[in-house]
């Protein structure tokens, strides 16, 4: 019985991810001795730890996004990161109404949010169209946008780095007063659970896995795959337009 008890902890998905993360805090933890002190200032908590679980929440957010479309096409989207700047570029541009430095919002700070996720949720729609439409493999058709997102951004801010001086804008990529979490670790831990109740309470779930392992036989059971990988691709970019608000929110 204690044989069969370990075989079904090791065998678990999450067994070597949850041993690797604890070796990496144990050489961690021996190579800086305090990586796990946390000060409060302000009312706001400090250290190694809370500063990399604030900087590693966007990429918590796109791993949710990637999640779907690796699940659903069997290859990666690596225009995210490109995708994150052109929408974080644009919402700057807005905000600050093309000027280089602002002090005040130029424009509403939700027409700008909502700017930012409707561009990654295009830039994801564009890659669905290659991959799911045209039959492009992922990684060649992505490469598109990983190449050019960049250089779209460079011309939406005129290749100039453009300062919101306006302290409400720093909030959503560090933290709020009163709050002693980073914000990003509110947002990436919302992500999480509204795509986890998405994916485990609606058939969505199933059917992204079913076009991922078979396509020709989802397809004969009545699924359509081009949707269901469109959907994938546009959620996927979505997110990205909502890691690019935190990032530039940071810078």
């Amino acid at each position: 019985v204690k044989e069969f008890k370990i075989k079904n902890i090791t065998s678990a998905r999450l067994f070597l991810p949850i041993v690797s993360l604890i070796l990496v805090l144990i050489i961690n933890m021996i190579k800086t001795p305090n990586f796990f002190y946390i000060t409060i200032q302000n009312g706001v908590f400090y250290g190694y730890i809370i500063d990399v679980i604030n900087r590693a929440s966007e990429l918590v957010i796109l791993a949710v996004g990637m999640t779907l479309v690796v699940a659903s096409s069997g290859g990666t989207d690596i225009s995210v990161g490109a995708v994150c700047a052109l929408a974080g570029a644009v919402a700057c541009f807005i905000l600050a109404g093309g000027e280089v430095s602002t002090d005040v919002y130029r424009a509403p700070y939700i027409a700008a949010f909502i700017a930012a996720v409707v561009v990654g949720l295009l830039c994801g729609s564009f890659n669905a169209f290659l991959v799911a439409k045209m039959n492009i493999q992922p990684m060649v058709a992505t490469l598109i946008l990983f190449t050019a997102g960049r250089g779209m951004a460079q011309l939406v801010t005129n290749g100039q780095i453009t300062y919101i001086r306006v302290e409400s804008f720093k909030m959503l990529g560090n933290s709020i007063h009163g709050i002693p979490l980073p914000t990003p670790v509110f947002v990436a831990l919302a992500v999480v659970l509204i795509t986890f109740i998405i994916l485990k309470k609606t058939a969505l779930g199933l059917y992204i896995e079913t076009v991922g392992i078979n396509n020709k036989a989802a397809r004969l059971v009545g699924l359509n795959p081009v949707y269901i990988q469109f959907i994938a691709y546009a959620f996927c970019g979505l997110l990205a337009g909502l890691a690019g608000m935190i990032v530039s929110s940071r810078v």
